[in-house]
């Protein structure tokens, strides 16, 4: 792994780093875009921060001394560390927590590496913390993606790795707002009546802050087309999601029993399996698909094997004919 200035880079100071998040509907009150500083101006970044009660994130304008990667890294290290410049705004991270080291991945990620006391955030804490981190050191040339390491241990959700994150991971909403969501467009696999190939449907949808963008994506692949499109429904519409992670460019996802069933028996078995599989690998990062059901491998969904990481397969997708 490429790290920076050739080694890994020890910090003495309690950690507090991170940035910006997107709030919790069970928070509570969180302040208005009024009531939080202005967009940063040419050469200012912002670097976020909370609030006594954690219901929400706010920000604090900087100009960085430093124009070098390396020096923007320390400098934006050493404003986490220090107390926000308002009263009544507060640190993200708790004075406990240290930052053990930080370094270029092998995929160009900047992998921070925390100290155990990490893990004893709570639950908000911990997601308003992780998202804020990713949100503020995106804003630097050259990091692209952040990954978190507690003690040297990739950091984990339900025992799956949370991976690469980047900035469009996570959105910002205001819980006062008449309006909390942003919209995002997704490419949804579904099938005709015919039932053997797979066809596009282009979806804008509205995206709360609280899902992954492949939460969402599965979601509304389950429920179906519009009847406008006269595409049909190719997973069983009783299917859960039980656990979705992205990690190293895999798609960890772990549905209910219901998977298995398939709502109309003329669609093939290849049919059902990929509209999962390709919807999830137009989403920016994702190049494979690791399917289980209720925590389980299972060796095949009829007559296709998914005991194995599965990658789009467009040969399955219905190709238009010029000028249609």
């Amino acid at each position: 792994m490429k790290r920076i200035g050739g080694k890994k880079q020890k910090l003495s100071f309690a950690v507090l780093m991170i940035l910006l998040i997107f709030v919790c509907t069970s928070c509570g009150n969180v302040s208005s875009a009024s009531d939080r500083d202005e967009e940063p101006k040419d050469g200012e970044i912002k670097i976020y921060c909370t609030n006594s009660t954690y219901d929400g994130l706010y920000w604090e304008n900087y100009r960085l001394a430093e124009k070098d990667t390396e020096g923007m890294l320390q400098n934006v290290f050493a404003l986490l560390g220090s107390a926000p410049k308002s009263a009544s705004h507060k640190k993200v991270l708790p004075d406990d927590v240290s930052i053990i080291s930080y370094y270029f991945g092998k995929n160009g990620q900047l992998i921070i590496d925390f100290s155990a006391q990490y893990m004893n955030m709570s639950k908000i804490q911990e997601i308003l913390c992780r998202a804020a981190v990713v949100k503020t050191f995106c804003q630097i040339k050259g990091v692209e993606y952040l990954e978190f390491y507690v003690e040297g241990k990739p950091l984990m959700h339900s025992e799956i790795p949370i991976g690469m994150m980047t900035d469009s991971d996570f959105v910002i909403f205001d819980s006062n707002s008449s309006d909390l969501n942003e919209s995002a467009t997704f490419t949804l696999y579904l099938t005709d009546e015919e039932g053997k190939l797979l066809q596009e449907s282009i979806r804008i949808i509205d995206i709360d802050g609280m899902k992954t963008l492949e939460e969402v994506a599965l979601e509304n692949l389950i429920l179906g087309p519009d009847e406008s499109t006269g595409l049909k429904t190719v997973t069983n519409e009783k299917t859960k999601i039980n656990r979705i992670r992205t990690y190293d460019g895999v798609c960890y996802v772990d549905f209910s029993e219901e998977f298995l069933t398939k709502p109309q028996n003329k669609i093939s078995d290849e049919v059902a399996v990929y509209s999962v599989v390709n919807t999830l690998c137009e989403i920016p990062g994702i190049t494979r698909v690791k399917i289980t059901v209720n925590g389980t491998e299972r060796k095949s969904y009829g007559k296709v094997a998914i005991n194995d990481f599965l990658s789009l397969k467009p040969e399955l997708i219905v190709q238009e004919k010029a000028g249609e």
